[in-house]
C-alpha cells in the first residue's frame, strides 16, 4: 500500500534527519514495550541495547551537528517553530533519542547477519574521527567531550549500519516507469472540508456547512469545465494559494490520482472529493522529465526503506534487554548552549567512505 500524504501539493516531506548515509529517510521508532530495566549503566550512558551502548558524548556530537545544520539554513530561531502541539527543540530532541536507539540496534542487526569491518575500513574509520576532531574547533571540542578511539567506534557503526543496509535491500527491484515517477504541474481549486473554530482550532464542517461547500465547489467546477479562466476561479474561491504545484503520484490520495493523472494538459478534471478537500484540477504539465527522473530514486530509496523498515521491526520484536537511564537527556537540548561546529559528521564519513 502507498504511503500517501492527506492532501495533494506543496514541498516533498524528507525526514528531519539529514543523516541521509544510512538509507536516505530515517524511522522514527522507539524503544516500545522492549525496556526492561532502567537502572545498571555505566557514568555516562544513556542507553543500552544488549551490549551496545550509546553515551552523552555521542548524543551531544549528533545533537550539535543537526543543530548546526538547521541554523545554518533555517536561522537560530527555526527551533521555536510549532511542530504539533510542541515546537520544533522539542521535536528534534525525541528524534535524537530515536535515531540513536536506531543506530545502535542496527549495530546488534549487522552483528546477528554475520557483517564485519575489513581493516581498511576500520582505518578510515580512525581518520575520520581525527579529521573531525581536528576540525570542529575548541568549543565544540570542549562541548563534545568525546575521545578519539569513541569517535572512531562512532564511524565504524555507521559504517555497520550502511553495510547493513546494502545487505537487507540487495534484492529491491530498481527499475521503475517513468509512469509510475511521473511528476505534473497542476493548478487547483481547494475548497477545505474545514473551518477555524471559535477558539482557533481547525474543526470539520457540519453536515449543511459540507453540503453547501460541495454545491460551491460544483458550480465552480462546472464554470470550469465551460472554459471560464481557471487562474480567474482559483483566485476568487480557492482555500489554498493561487498558482500551480508539481506533484507525483505518491503525494495525493488515490480519488485525487485517478482522476488527473490520466489528464492531458489543459484539460481540467470534474470534483474531486477526498477527506481534507473538494478540489477542481487543471493540468498544466503532464510529465516533468528533469523531476520525474529525480523522483526514480525517491521512489528507489522509498522502496528500500520499506524493506529494511519490516527487517528491523522483526528484530525489535525480538527479546532485547535494553537499559535506560532514568535522567540522562536533561542535559541535552537544543539551546544556546550547544556551540557552533566548523565541520559536520556525515560529511566527513562521505569523505572518508565514498
Amino acid at each position: 500500500m502507498r504511503d500517501r500524504r492527506k492532501r495533494p501539493g506543496g514541498k516533498r516531506l524528507t525526514g528531519l534527519w539529514l543523516a541521509g548515509v544510512l538509507f536516505g529517510v530515517m524511522f522514527l521508532c522507539g524503544c516500545g514495550d522492549n525496556v526492561k530495566l532502567t537502572t545498571g549503566l555505566n557514568p555516562g550512558e544513556l542507553f543500552r541495547v544488549e551490549d551496545v551502548s550509546c553515551t552523552e558524548q555521542e548524543a551531544r556530537l549528533f545533537l550539535m551537528n543537526q543543530k548546526n545544520r538547521y541554523e545554518a539554513a533555517y536561522g537560530k530561531n527555526i527551533w521555536n517553530v510549532p511542530v504539533g502541539e510542541e515546537n520544533l527543540a522539542a521535536y528534534m530532541e525525541e528524534q535524537l533519542k530515536n535515531f540513536l536507539f536506531q543506530l545502535k540496534c542496527m549495530v546488534l542487526m549487522a552483528r546477528d547477519r554475520g557483517i564485519a569491518l575489513n581493516g581498511e575500513e576500520k582505518s578510515r574509520a580512525e581518520a575520520a574521527a581525527a579529521d573531525y576532531l581536528a576540525a570542529i574547533g575548541s568549543e565544540a571540542s570542549s562541548y563534545v567531550n568525546i575521545s578519539p578511539e569513541e569517535l572512531t567506534g562512532l564511524y565504524e557503526e555507521y559504517r555497520l549500519a550502511e553495510l547493513l543496509v546494502e545487505q537487507v535491500t540487495a534484492s529491491v527491484q530498481d527499475e521503475i516507469s517513468d509512469d509510475e515517477a511521473r511528476i505534473i504541474e497542476v493548478q487547483q481549486i481547494v475548497f477545505r472540508r474545514t473551518r477555524q473554530g471559535e477558539d482557533g482550532t481547525v474543526v470539520p464542517l457540519t453536515d449543511q456547512e459540507e453540503k453547501e461547500v460541495r454545491s460551491r465547489a460544483a458550480g465552480v467546477a462546472a464554470r470550469a469545465a465551460q472554459g471560464d479562466s481557471f487562474g480567474n476561479l482559483q483566485e476568487i474561491y480557492s482555500d489554498e494559494e493561487a498558482g500551480s504545484i508539481r506533484v507525483g503520484r505518491y503525494d495525493v490520495e488515490e480519488s485525487w490520482e485517478e482522476a488527473v493523472f490520466p489528464l492531458t494538459p489543459g484539460q481540467v478534471s470534474s470534483l474531486i472529493e477526498t477527506d481534507e478537500a473538494f478540489y477542481v484540477v487543471r493540468v498544466v504539465s503532464n510529465l516533468l522529465p528533469e523531476e520525474t527522473q529525480a523522483n526514480k530514486e525517491v521512489i528507489r530509496e522509498r522502496r528500500r526503506a520499506e524493506v529494511f523498515y519490516r527487517e528491523y521491526e522483526t528484530f525489535l520484536a525480538g527479546d532485547l534487554l535494553i537499559l535506560r537511564a532514568q535522567d540522562g537527556w536533561g542535559k541535552l537540548s537544543f539551546d544556546g548552549s550547544v556551540p557552533e561546529c566548523a565541520e559536520d559528521f556525515c560529511a566527513v564519513y562521505e569523505k572518508a567512505f565514498h
